[in-house]
């Protein structure tokens, strides 16, 4: 009966490090980079056809590289995305304590190992890289088990004590460093921007892209113009923002993902359908595997809204593919089928629609444009612009 209780005894404590890194590392990673890991998930992609297996494949280092992209599909929530983290943090802690389980400070390095590959991830665009340390690391518990036994050092009372001391220690510590770090900071306030105005998250963007914060960094202006724009006070508030010519209205000539995704917003707000499916498809186009799933996404719900039900079947066909955004892409389908046919009963019109006049490569007249259909439009606001 006693030693029935000591191993429980002694299981139990063995569980105290984990059950504590699990917990730790979902709970801090979720608060501290909620759209680090929301905006990685828009940018990834991952889908069951024989394009994507074969270039997958084709990677310097494709079991990883398809293992990571399969995991950044659950990123589209923040909650099971930091929990992934978790698990994989985790994993490290029990690969280490495996391979050096016939020494005393086996889990004081399982311990350090998975505090720092904790911080190597929150430091990554994707979880590529924790999962080549957890591959290797999984590598080495294997062949660790091939190893001639030896009798594995006990330390007691005192030494659970102390390990307790350091589970909590490190952790506290490498929470303080990723909470303190500005480079991860800056990361999660420019992620916020990005993903609140995807989402149409206007409010949030304000929050962010305050005056000072736009003094401070001018890429937040056109997040906040856009938002402004929105929320019916472009007309007014405009100039108390720094806008010093097209490059505050995201017109800097840099091609990239983020001014692709920019222009596309813009471009949509202003009424130009077309040029923001260009963009989007441009967007997508910038991304490793010249798409991603916000690519896909926004592209459905694009051409869905500009009637082109065609395509928007066709992307949403190609989203079906994916294990976890399978269900967005089933409803896509029923509100594309839907639309479709309440279309058909409809009269064909030739009366052009007021945003049509609006497309334009010129960023000031498309900022007028905004500024004309804004509800709180003035003629003072008109004169400002100028």
């Amino acid at each position: 009966m006693k030693l029935r209780k000591d191993k429980i005894v002694s299981m139990l404590e063995s569980l105290v490090s984990p059950v504590a890194i699990l917990l730790t590392v979902w709970y801090v990673t979720s608060r501290i980079l909620r759209y680090t890991l929301l905006m990685q998930e828009q940018k990834g992609i991952f889908l069951w056809t024989p394009d994507y297996l074969r270039q997958t494949f084709s990677d310097p280092w494709p079991l990883t590289t398809f293992i990571s992209d399969f995991l950044v599909q659950f990123y589209q929530n923040a909650s099971d995305g930091a929990l992934v983290t978790a698990i994989i943090v985790t994993s490290i802690y029990f690969c280490v304590s495996q391979v050096l389980r016939f020494f005393k400070f086996r889990n004081l390095a399982g311990l350090l190992a998975s505090c720092a590959t904790w911080y190597v991830i929150a430091h990554s665009n994707t979880p590529h890289t924790g999962v080549v340390i957890l591959v290797f690391s999984l590598a080495a518990c294997l062949i660790s088990t091939f190893l001639p036994y030896m009798r594995s050092e006990k330390g007691g009372a005192k030494a659970w004590i102390l390990q307790v001391v350091a589970t909590a220690g490190l952790l506290f510590g490498t929470t303080f460093l990723l909470a303190k770090d500005k480079e991860l900071k800056d990361n999660e306030k420019w992620y916020a921007v990005e993903y609140a105005s995807r989402s149409h998250d206007w409010n949030l963007v304000l929050r962010i892209a305050t005056i000072g914060a736009c003094r401070s960094d001018v890429s937040y202006v056109p997040y906040a113009l856009l938002a402004l724009n929105a929320t019916g006070q472009l007309g007014e508030k405009m100039m108390d923002y720094p806008v010093s010519g097209p490059e505050s209205l995201g017109e800097d000539g840099a091609e990239s993902w983020s001014n692709y995704s920019l222009n596309s917003l813009i471009y949509e707000v202003t009424g130009c359908p077309n040029e923001a499916i260009h963009m989007t498809y441009q967007y997508g186009a910038a991304m490793p595997h010249a798409t991603s799933f916000g690519a896909l996404r926004q592209m459905i719900r694009l051409q869905t809204e500009n009637e082109d039900f065609t395509l928007a079947r066709k992307y949403a066909e190609i989203l079906m593919r994916s294990p976890r955004n399978r269900q967005i892409a089933v409803n896509a389908m029923k509100t594309i089928a839907r639309m479709e046919a309440e279309s058909a009963g409809e009269p064909m019109s030739n009366v052009s629609r007021v945003e049509d006049s609006m497309i334009s490569n010129n960023p000031v007249y498309n900022m007028s444009s905004i500024i004309s259909n804004c509800r709180n439009s003035t003629a003072a606001a008109g004169d400002r612009l100028l």
